[in-house]
């Protein structure tokens, strides 16, 4: 038989069946040789080359597209002196479209945020509340006086000014004149450290204590000024201790996941991240929980994903650690999770900064097809620049990736390799429209940052 038949019955049965089908996530220049978490769950199932549709056709020619396009962005030379691990994944034909460093352990900066929200939406719930309560040890007695009074702290970030004011409006109303005993103020709900593990001395972070006051640890000294102003009189002192099981609450003042959420994600907020982090610790229902009972929880559900404990490290919940380690698969795997639930999806997807709109992300790829078709959490510490999110694609699909560079020294290298990929992935796509309550202002603390900065409010050099 010779090379030419041999060579005209190929190309006679590439003409009849059509071209094979492209691989799903393995790039020639890439060597990824190992089957993935994600390839094991979503894996597109083999082709009778005699139904191999025009869809289908479509699908592959978009794959290898995205798979060319990303290929030439990773021959830039920023990549002889830093590392890039990069996952992108079709979550409407559900398969792999792209990976390169897709196991690395990288430092994830805020995407780490990204696995606190889902964990936090998944263990918590939608309709979970951060509480702060004030219990009396009784009612008080003709003359006004009741003996302690108790404000158990839930870690909530937004408490503040209208809060307190709620609680001394709520003694009055109980008409409490004096308090004879002691304001106790309850802290137990998590461990007495007020910063994260592996943090920066230089960072400037806000204390982690379930007691918190406009975003600082200045409760006690407002409170008693709130006290006095309402005529009330306090004859022990403002202590810490344990608010007692049976002491009636009298008010709680609470506010949504959404609420601490949103900041959380559009702005990099690292308070709020951390306290999302601990109250999923407060459900190990001890007192004085620590960081190993959040990441206990959250290694829970990581688990349900085949993930092994080996493939990651995590310390806290902002990303501000330097001892956390994911992969860009691990993201990928959670945001892919998040979208095959709808409840958590719609809340994720509603606080994730919206490109060349809000957030983090207001600044970035203005005017381009990337502009309101990608919507993704940002994240940077020292050396390290990540960006992990959803992305409508050219073809119509709906796509989530991980992008984390590593070893940069100019922050803004990796901000511009990050959005080179977010535009060949929307490549031929005109702006959607957004909705105006979509869109999410810049807070007051963070209006005068230096475009592309996305550090949350009040938070330091890192997020």
């Amino acid at each position: 038989m010779t090379r030419s038949f041999l060579f005209g019955l190929l190309t006679f049965s590439l003409f009849i069946f059509g071209a094979p089908r492209a691989a799903a996530h393995v790039s020639p220049t890439l060597a990824v040789t190992t089957r993935t978490v994600l390839d094991t769950v979503g894996t597109t199932p083999a082709v009778d080359p005699t139904r191999y549709t025009t869809a289908q056709r479509s699908a592959d020619l978009f794959a290898r597209t995205i798979v060319g396009r990303l290929d030439t962005l990773l021959k830039d030379p920023l990549f002889d002196r830093s590392q890039v691990g990069i996952c992108v994944y079709d979550l409407t034909d559900d398969r792999t479209l792209y990976a390169h460093g897709l196991h690395q352990r990288l430092r994830p900066a805020s995407n780490m945020k990204v696995i606190t929200a889902v964990a936090a939406l998944d263990l918590l719930g939608a309709d979970y509340r951060f509480a702060t309560t004030l219990q009396a040890s009784g009612e008080p007695d003709d003359s006004g006086r009741v003996s302690n009074v108790y404000i158990r702290g839930g870690m909530d970030p937004l408490f503040a000014h209208d809060d307190l004011r709620s609680i001394v409006e709520e003694l009055r109303r109980h008409g409490v004149r004096k308090i004879v005993g002691d304001v106790v103020l309850d802290a137990t709900m998590k461990d007495t450290a007020t910063l994260g593990r592996g943090w920066c001395w230089d960072d400037k972070a806000r204390p982690l204590t379930p007691l918190l006051y406009r975003r600082g640890n200045k409760l006690s000294d407002n409170l008693l000024r709130a006290l006095s102003q309402a005529g009330i009189t306090v004859g022990g002192f403002v202590r810490t201790g344990v608010a007692p099981t049976a002491a009636p609450v009298w008010l709680a003042r609470t506010h949504t996941i959404d609420q601490v959420l949103r900041p959380m994600m559009k702005e990099s907020d690292n308070l709020c991240a951390e306290s999302m982090f601990f109250q999923m610790a407060a459900l190990s229902r001890r007192p004085y929980a620590n960081y190993r009972d959040a990441v206990a929880q959250m290694s829970k559900l990581i688990a349900r994903w085949n993930v092994s404990p080996d493939e990651y490290q995590i310390v806290d919940g902002s990303g501000l650690s330097l001892y956390n380690y994911l992969t860009p698969e691990l993201l990928v795997l959670s945001l892919r999770y998040a979208y095959r639930n709808g409840e958590i999806y719609q809340h994720l997807y509603a606080a994730l900064p919206i490109m060349g709109r809000d957030g983090t992300l207001r600044t970035r790829n203005r005017n381009t097809p990337a502009q309101d078709n990608v919507r993704a959490k940002t994240g940077s510490v020292e050396g390290v620049s990540s960006l992990s999110g959803y992305a409508l694609a050219a073809n119509g699909h709906q796509l989530c990736f991980s992008i984390i560079n590593q070893g940069v020294r100019n922050m803004a290298e990796g901000r511009r390799f990050q959005d080179r990929v977010c535009r060949a992935l929307t490549d031929g796509l005109s702006t959607p429209h957004i909705r105006p309550d979509e869109i999410s202002e810049p807070a007051p603390s963070s209006v005068n940052q230096p475009a592309g900065e996305e550090n949350g409010p009040d938070d330091g050099d890192g997020d």
